[in-house]
């Protein structure tokens, strides 16, 4: 006599070995199956997104509700049904949460930081002056609050919302540089947090150390540059597990540093290992090993976002000359017919969790 099981009762070995075949849209569809797979899902999908690789992410202009994900490893792609797409724009990307603002600017717009993956929300109301990058931070309380800082590359000031804020405050850090650099301020184009600090990028490859007190203020750092190139756009920093990288381009060529806290210093990076850089054209920027996928190779970097061509298909690039590989969408698929926007890259690991700020 056969000794049925009913879906609740699986063991949990037998749940390991069906989800070691399935990727990270189809591993959140596996704890929708019943309460029992909900919770090994919230158990172990920390540890599982961490072993999955990016997904391409596309959402058109004109989105309403409906998003999508496509695997470059399966070769499949993936519909996600978001909330509260209307009227709003896709502006970045920040611990694995969409920045979406109103298309139309009025007294009550806000930014909503919305999780592909959990659907989860938080909501800040807009910036009084224009932004070009939001970090978002979690700050450890008693109660946890989470804390969005944005700025522009083009004006020395940045701003401050905590999620129990009901505005947002600005601090211009042009009087604070004046005594430091003689000539025009370098302002700052990009950020992340790293072992419970934000780092801020300036457009001339200073970095800093940006202290949310009371009275918040930008720490400089005495850091060596003589190896660096000079720099015309795209700096960006990235943080990848105990490392501080920044990415810059020169001369449409791509160079990557590390900093070296020890000597204080920039020190090029001449590989990265067994692991890939993907970078999109405007966000979505991080590591992973490829290697582990079935007739996957392994290149030095896949460079930048796809290109477009014709009117739907879409070619990405690979920075060891290989082939451009082709991710057709056509009118015979379910895609609509309307701009997809720019696509970028999804991290799922990113959808687990927030940087946290340390106390200090």
């Amino acid at each position: 006599m056969v000794n049925w099981r009913l879906w609740p009762e699986l063991p949990e070995e037998l749940l390991d070995l069906i989800t070691k075949s399935l990727g990270a849209i189809d591993y959140l569809m596996f704890g929708c199956v019943c309460r029992a797979w909900r919770l090994y899902v919230a158990t172990h999908r920390k540890e599982f997104m961490a072993s999955q690789p990016p997904l391409y992410f596309f959402l058109s202009k004109r989105a309403k509700k409906v998003c999508y994900f496509y695997g470059i490893f399966d070769h499949r792609w993936y519909k996600a049904i978001l909330p509260n797409l209307k009227g709003k724009s896709c502006s970045g990307l920040t611990c694995g949460y969409l920045v979406m603002e109103d298309k139309k600017k009025s007294e009550d717009s806000q930014i909503c930081l919305l999780n592909p993956f959990t659907r989860h929300e938080l909501h800040f109301p807009s910036p009084p002056y224009p932004h070009s990058r939001v970090i978002l931070a979690s700050i450890a309380k008693p109660l946890p609050e989470f804390v969005l800082i944005s700025f522009d590359e083009c004006h020395p000031y940045f701003h401050l919302c905590r999620s129990s804020d009901c505005n947002w405050t600005t601090y211009d850090y042009s009087d604070q540089f004046k005594d430091t650099f003689r000539g025009p301020i370098p302002l700052i184009v990009d950020g992340v947090v790293f072992k419970g600090k934000i780092y801020v990028l300036t457009i001339d490859a200073d970095i800093g150390v940006l202290n949310l007190n009371s009275h918040p203020y930008v720490t400089l750092l005495e850091v060596k540059r003589d190896r660096l190139r000079l720099f015309h756009h795209g700096q960006q920093l990235l943080r990848y597990e105990e490392h501080l990288l920044m990415i810059c381009i020169a001369n449409y060529k791509e160079y990557h540093y590390e900093l070296d806290f020890l000597k204080m210093e920039w020190v090029p990076m001449q590989n990265f290992g067994d692991q890939t850089l993907f970078r999109s054209f405007e966000m979505g920027l991080g590591f992973c090993n490829i290697t582990r996928w079935k007739d996957s190779q392994q290149p030095s970097y896949c460079i930048d976002d796809a290109t477009k061509r014709f009117s739907h298909d879409y070619h990405l690039h690979f920075s060891d000359h290989r082939q451009p590989q082709c991710i057709p969408i056509t009118c015979r698929t379910y895609f609509p017919r309307a701009s997809l926007g720019i696509p970028f890259w999804y991290f799922p690991h990113l959808s687990c969790s927030v940087d946290s700020l340390s106390d200090e």
